[in-house]
């Protein structure tokens, strides 16, 4: 007798989940960088006695970011559920703001329509059907 074979699901991580965390760690890290070297401007002006007003908590905003988007990146390179969630939720309130946004014309008409058009291609790779089988499989832990 033969058995039937069980389907098997592709373990590796498809491109566009690759691309995607990678993009991510590189805007994590960017708005680590860019939050300490406020955070530098705003306390040396805070000793010459300039403060940047906000400027303390915008840059501690910024890094703090920035180390929830380098964790949300590496769990989505890991095939972490919860990751995508988190990535997908901020993605989808990103498009609704910017939907919201495109009211006012101009320039941010153009920006808000790009940035709608390249959530919108981010979270498409984010939940196609071999982005689905990646995130779905079990993994043990390391």
């Amino acid at each position: 007798m033969t058995q039937a074979s069980s389907p098997t699901v592709d373990p590796r991580r498809p491109g566009g989940v690759t691309v995607i965390g990678v993009l991510a760690y590189v805007g994590g890290i960017v708005d680590i960088i860019g939050g300490s070297m406020l955070l530098v401007l705003v306390t040396g002006a805070a000793i010459v006695q300039n403060p940047v007003p906000g400027g303390l908590l915008t840059a501690i905003t910024i890094i703090i970011a920035g180390i929830v988007v380098v964790a949300v990146a590496g769990g989505l390179l890991r095939g972490s559920t919860l990751s995508r969630l988190i990535f997908t939720v901020v993605r989808v309130v990103s498009i609704v703001t910017q939907i919201i946004a495109l009211s006012s014309g101009g320039i941010a008409l153009f920006a808000g329509i790009v940035s709608v058009l390249i959530s919108a291609i981010v979270l498409s790779w984010l939940w196609t059907p071999r982005a689905n089988a990646y995130f779905a499989l079990e993994r043990t832990p390391r």
